[in-house]
């Protein structure tokens, strides 16, 4: 069988079933996952030779070097005929070619269906500050992201710019001019692409990933200039993303100018995680909330980060939640099931609590104290 139509076979059966990834690896059968399940596709194992040939039709030379180079590259993946489009990546394991094609939604979601909360779409309409999407690997942070760029590019007239390691959701110019720069294709690296954004004239720069000092400098400065800045990281919750943000930089005297200048552009912090449904038919997304007011950059500013969860919880009323909140309002919206939220929760205790009705403690001063 040619080796394009024989990806095509396994990546319909994700599609069709409704997975995430499809896995192949030389000498045994293929595999999806749905959830937290690994399972095997009922499709014949694929060889060495299969895979290195698979990889020459889809990748590009740069990519071909990368992955000689690094022995990984990611890719993007259009598979037309069913109108979907998948994140892959390539790397060798025990010397041999390996890859993994990442699902990604049909079209770019909608807030409403990716079940994510309504203060997000807000702010993303928001004219300038950093929004950092926090998550662990493949917790939808990327699909976030688009859908924060469609709401845009549905409601306001603004120049967008996207650095992406692979591009992954490709957006159709309609209120926004969308330019989408790939690492690799369209430019050499991050660092490259950042270097000379400023010039083309955004007003929302996408960046793929917060990965390091320079970019995270990048985000600083372009919203200090009246952008919005949206990006990625990978953070377990709201105040792990401050864990994240001064392990870039080394020395305490810079560590205080970062929180007081990023405190001051903290448009939201959100960090998320995938659960399976009720109906284990599909995924829906725990959100953690952070919102930059006056309380929360007062405290990022004075270093009381281990005060911003109280902080949060004080105030739902303005869109911010914990994550034991975002998985009560799930579990009470009858989305997931009780053990899913408690699996969930980094305080599984006192979320049962708060599902049998029992409220621990009240709002509380948080300033002062």
């Amino acid at each position: 069988m040619e080796k394009v139509a024989y990806l095509k076979l396994c990546l319909e059966k994700v599609i069709e079933q409704k997975g995430q990834d499809v896995f192949l690896k030389a000498g045994v059968e293929p595999r999806m996952r749905i959830g937290s399940q690994v399972t095997s596709l009922p499709l014949r194992a694929i060889s060495e030779t299969d895979l290195f040939e698979l990889a020459s039709e889809l990748l590009t030379a740069s990519q071909k070097k990368l992955l000689e180079a690094n022995k990984s590259v990611d890719f993007g993946y259009s598979f037309h005929e069913k109108d979907c489009r998948f994140r892959g990546n390539a790397f060798y394991q025990q010397g041999c070619l390996s890859m993994v094609f990442r699902l990604l939604w049909k079209g770019i979601p909608t807030f409403e269906e990716l079940h994510l909360p309504p203060i997000l779409r807000k702010v993303a309409l928001e004219k300038s500050g950093i929004i950092l999407i926090g998550g662990a690997v493949s917790s939808g942070k990327t699909t976030t992201v688009a859908a924060m760029v469609r709401a845009m590019n549905e409601s306001v007239h603004k120049h967008i710019i996207s650095i992406e390691d692979p591009v992954e959701f490709l957006h159709a110019d309609q209120k926004c001019l969308i330019q989408q720069r790939e690492i690799g294709q369209d430019t050499e690296s991050f660092h490259s692409a950042l270097k000379y954004v400023v010039r083309q004239s955004p007003d929302v720069v996408v960046i793929g990933e917060m990965r390091d000092t320079e970019s995270f400098q990048f985000a600083l400065a372009a919203a200090e200039v009246g952008r919005l800045v949206i990006s990625t990281i990978h953070a377990q919750s709201v105040t792990q993303v401050f864990d994240r943000i001064l392990g870039f930089f080394r020395r305490e005297g810079e560590r205080e100018g970062i929180l007081r200048h990023f405190s001051a552009n903290m448009l939201c912090l959100a960090v998320q995680k995938l659960l399976v449904t009720k109906n284990e038919k599909g995924l829906v997304p725990a959100v953690e909330i952070l919102i930059g007011n006056y309380t929360t950059r007062q405290l990022v500013q004075e270093h009381k980060i281990d005060k911003l969860p109280q902080a949060i919880r004080n105030a739902h009323q303005e869109g911010m939640q914990t994550m034991d909140q975002s998985l009560l309002k799930l579990w009470e919206a009858q989305f997931i099931t009780k053990e899913a939220g408690i699996d969930a929760s980094t305080s599984p205790q006192e979320l049962e609590s708060l599902m049998k009705g029992i409220r621990i403690g009240q709002e509380t001063k948080i300033l002062g104290t």
